[in-house]
């Protein structure tokens, strides 16, 4: 098993959330990465010390081959790469990858309340973005290197992608995915205009986005061909610290979990609170898997069926289908008392 807390590198070197983990008091919090470590290969010897240097790109993986475990997945890690080369109940490979933050963007840490966005849409717009960039980055390494690999070659092929790429990434939920891979963006400001009478969300439908510095982004690569060779992309935003400290089995911490569910009644969430001894959460819970309906090669539903998850469709009308919990987790937000000397 991969020893992730011993430590041999210099403390300038650390990452601060690594830092933060190897603390005595977040020991619960320890033990669920080494849960989700449980099975996992270090092929390259190299993922030990870029847990504890670079540590989001590597937590998101460690999250994700927990989540295959949970899915009932066979992981053979024979290969160097793609990152999971999945056997059964379907073959299939998949690639962990992370939206990071743009040159001189803000970190996903570290941040405190000046940071909460202003503008919604603007902060959606920019969070798909990341994500386009990051599946474009992804696609071409496939074309260029993993389709040539025989056991990733006439496989289905799926992409990961964890929300790393700015101060409360969570607040964007499944806006900058379903703008990225279906072209539709739902317009935030517009409906906080209307108030909680409103019914639904306004949308309409983009082919782009532009970067800060006016470079244009194509959206909507599930709507064709542009991305074929992916067949469904993984997401979660809610795959972070609060996930570990929301499985830690630590029922004395002194935090409060407030989490936003769906509502049948309207466009505002249920909103939930409990302390943390009250508060439950399931691995998969905050996971989507939006499936690519021009696959080449693709996934069967079944295979990230899980009744805590999101399995999403592109219907014949150009709608979507969500098939999930009716209590599926939104967002979370954790507010903690930390006692110092």
């Amino acid at each position: 098993m991969l020893d992730l807390f011993s430590i041999s590198l210099p403390e300038q070197r650390l990452h601060p959330l690594f830092k933060m983990l190897a603390d005595a008091r977040h020991l619960p919090e320890r033990h669920v990465i080494e849960s989700w470590a449980e099975g996992f290969s270090d092929r390259d010897g190299k993922f030990v010390n870029e847990f504890q240097t670079t540590f989001e790109s590597s937590f998101w993986e460690l999250y994700i081959h927990a989540c295959l475990k949970e899915f009932g997945a066979s992981i053979n890690f024979s290969h160097y790469a793609p990152d999971f080369v999945v056997e059964q109940p379907e073959a299939f490979c998949v690639e962990a990858t992370i939206a990071a933050p743009a040159a001189g963007g803000q970190s996903a840490f570290g941040y405190d309340a000046a940071a909460v966005p202003n503008d919604f849409n603007a902060f959606n717009a920019q969070a798909a973005i990341r994500i386009a960039n990051s599946i474009s980055t992804k696609l071409k390494k496939y074309r260029s290197s993993y389709s040539n690999l025989s056991h990733a070659k006439d496989r289905p092929f799926v992409l990961a992608i964890g929300a790393f790429d700015r101060p409360f990434a969570h607040f964007a939920s499944n806006r900058p995915p379903v703008a990225a891979l279906f072209g539709l963006n739902y317009d935030e400001e517009a409906a906080i205009a209307l108030g909680p009478d409103a019914t639904e969300i306004p949308n309409y439908v983009v082919s782009g986005a532009l970067k800060q510095n006016g470079a244009p982004v194509p959206l909507g690569l599930f709507l064709d061909e542009t991305a074929h060779e992916v067949s469904a992309v993984i997401y979660s935003c809610l795959a972070s610290w609060g996930k570990v400290r929301a499985l830690a089995d630590n029922p004395d911490a002194m935090s409060i979990y407030r989490t936003l569910h769906p509502s049948p009644q309207g466009i505002i969430p249920e909103i939930r609170v409990a302390k943390k001894r009250d508060y439950t959460e399931h691995l998969v819970d905050g996971l989507y898997v939006f499936h690519n309906p021009f696959a080449s090669h693709p996934l069967d539903p079944q295979t990230f069926y899980h009744p805590r998850a999101a399995n999403v469709f592109l219907n014949e009308d150009g709608s979507l289908d969500f098939q999930a919990p009716d209590d599926f987790l939104l967002m979370r937000m954790v507010q903690s008392v930390v006692l110092r000397d």
